[in-house]
């Protein structure tokens, strides 16, 4: 049972009980109001009581309560759950101690492709390694790095390819991630629309309506490719001129050759 304060005709309050029946509506209710809203959650407390046959000005700010707390539960129990990463790509750079000849031998395939570049699958995702010592890493869902680095380890380290764990974790110090696809699931199957506008300036591509994903909002996103070249002028100018010795008879400056602080 639950007490609720009934005034007396003094002005004083007195405790009296609520009927069982009483909590049995109100839970009904409450049911009934949040089934609506999972529905359509933009109708209004009138809206609600009008399709429940409730009197509005009765229930008007009960309504309007679990409403509220309705779409306060909701962001925080669906908001960030309703968003996954179908897939993650990036790279890492392998050194040239590192044998290809011997890729052959522990489960890495030579691909058709021109450039010649060797390919390892496993469950995690995909690897490309290229003979410029560059290796593409292409991560499956659920793509996070932790997936990443696991694949980086099946393909050089557990595979037997490395076995000096000093190269193992230069290689892995190296992965950068460069983008991948981010999902959104909006339980509505939506038309379809593909916004391109901003690949190239900040690389986001929106999709809506995909055959592969009806429902969902698709964010690709990447590292643009320009501000990638742009990163690695920088920094072999950086190179360039802490390389450079001063001419003799002429006093460095207090910071003397290392100019890593420009960047």
């Amino acid at each position: 049972m639950t007490l609720l304060a009934e005034s007396s005709g003094d002005g004083c309050f007195s405790p009296r009980k609520k009927s069982d029946s009483q909590i049995s509506q109100s839970q009904s209710i409450k049911e009934d109001v949040e089934s609506i809203l999972g529905k359509n959650p933009l109708l209004k407390p009138k809206d609600i009581c009008h399709l429940l046959g409730l009197q509005y000005q009765k229930y008007r700010d009960y309504v309007s309560h679990i409403r509220s707390k309705w779409k306060s539960d909701y962001k925080s129990r669906v908001g960030l759950k309703c968003l996954s990463f179908h897939g993650v790509h990036g790279w890492v750079l392998v050194p040239a101690s590192v044998d290809r000849s011997r890729a052959y031998l522990v489960g890495w395939v030579q691909s058709r492709a021109r450039n010649r570049m060797l390919v390892w699958k496993d469950e995690y995702g995909r690897l490309e390694w290229f003979e410029t010592g560059r290796c593409k890493v292409w991560v499956r869902r659920p793509a996070n790095k932790g997936r990443a680095l696991q694949l980086v380890c099946n393909g050089f380290s557990l595979s037997g390819l490395v076995t000096d764990m000093k190269v193992l974790d230069e290689i892995l110090a190296s992965l950068r991630l460069k983008g991948g696809t981010a999902v959104v699931e909006t339980g509505e199957r939506l038309p379809y629309l593909v916004i391109d506008l901003f690949k190239v300036s900040n690389g986001i591509k929106i999709k809506t309506g995909d055959d592969t994903h009806p429902t969902c909002f698709e964010i690709e996103f990447s590292y643009p490719d320009w501000a990638e070249r742009n990163e690695k002028l920088l920094q072999d100018l950086l190179h360039s001129m802490n390389s450079i010795k001063a001419p003799a008879g002429i006093q460095q400056g207090p910071r003397g050759e290392n100019l890593s602080y420009v960047a």
